[in-house]
């Protein structure tokens, strides 16, 4: 008795250890640099505001720029998170829900862009279709496939970078929704079919609404990663900048009170727009997602008869059984 007596003590022991050790390592390496940025522009305002708002040379050209590298990256973040949602969950759903050959295969290439380095990843991209090593050699072209500069329609932002972001992001969206997705019990949708629904509406009404809280935090995770690249970016940006390039350039440059005042700006949004949503929003609409899958008529209230749906399945193979006999 003793002995069970301590092993419990040491495991709450290590518990709380690993516990407070995460939460020490999460201080360090993210809260305080996090303080210090922001606090290093407010003790510097004075610098910052010369710098960036009242130049002498340049005037408020800085801030401008500021301005317009904002608007692009998160332009760019919410057209990237977009198309990885419209190819995301059919994916997720896939390999959540159906079997085939070179299912493994598939997962580990969705996974890869995570492990790869990104610089690596843009310098692969920026050859494969910009020159004639690329695609382009491969058509039996004198240059690239694409210009690097080139537009995607409406959208107006350039196709690299996109498809970059894309790249680099789906996996954050397919990988969380797949894992909510593989939470959810697959009696909901049998009885569902059994209830007459398709497939389709049988994912629209069922599957779909105790996916929710997974495609949202996927979303967050694939903004805040798109807002945030830069190897990659780097390497295929051509003409364009986003913030997170700004920076960097700026650091090299010296102007270390634009790229604090950037940095600054950046971490604050992130934060404001991510950690509200993802505590409180995210939380209603898991509670929406089960409140709309659990109430109303028909197929709305099929999740409270799952139980009694399959008794009465059990029911019917006893008799057919005490029949046979």
């Amino acid at each position: 008795m003793k002995t069970i007596v301590m092993k419990k003590d040491y495991r709450q022991s290590l518990n709380q250890m690993t516990l407070y050790s995460s939460l020490a390592a999460f201080a360090i390496l993210v809260i305080l640099p996090t303080i210090f940025i922001i606090s290093f522009t407010f003790t510097r305002w004075n610098e910052i505001y010369f710098e960036v708002f009242a130049n002498e040379l340049i005037g408020n050209e800085n801030w401008i720029q500021i301005q317009k590298v904002l608007i692009f990256s998160f332009k760019m973040a919410v057209s990237v998170v977009l198309f990885d949602l419209v190819f995301g969950i059919p994916l997720a759903y896939t390999l959540s829900r159906k079997k085939f050959p070179g299912k493994d295969l598939l997962e580990e290439i969705i996974t890869l862009p995570l492990v790869i380095p990104t610089s690596g990843f843009g310098f692969a991209t920026l050859i494969t279709w910009t020159t004639a090593a690329g695609l382009g050699g491969f058509f039996g072209l004198e240059t690239g496939l694409i210009d690097l500069n080139l537009l995607i329609p409406l959208l107006n932002i350039p196709f690299l970078i996109f498809i970059v972001h894309v790249g680099l992001t789906l996996p954050y969206i397919v990988l969380t929704i797949r894992a909510k997705m593989d939470e959810v019990n697959p009696d909901f949708e049998t009885a569902s079919r059994t209830f007459g629904a398709s497939s389709f509406t049988t994912f629209k009404r069922v599957l779909l609404p105790l996916t929710v809280p997974g495609i949202f935090s996927g979303s967050v995770m694939a903004f805040a990663r798109s807002l945030g690249e830069t190897g990659a970016t780097m390497v295929v940006s051509g003409i364009y900048t986003t913030a997170s390039i700004a920076i960097v350039r700026w650091v090299f440059e010296f102007k270390f009170a634009a790229a604090s005042f950037l940095g600054c700006l950046l971490i604050v949004i992130a934060w404001i727009l991510i950690l509200p949503v993802e505590l409180t929003v995210g939380m209603k609409i898991r509670s929406r997602a089960f409140r709309k899958i659990t109430s109303g008529t028909g197929l709305k209230r099929m999740t409270l008869n799952v139980e009694r749906f399959l008794v009465s399945l059990v029911q019917m193979e006893l008799e057919k059984q005490q029949q046979l006999r």
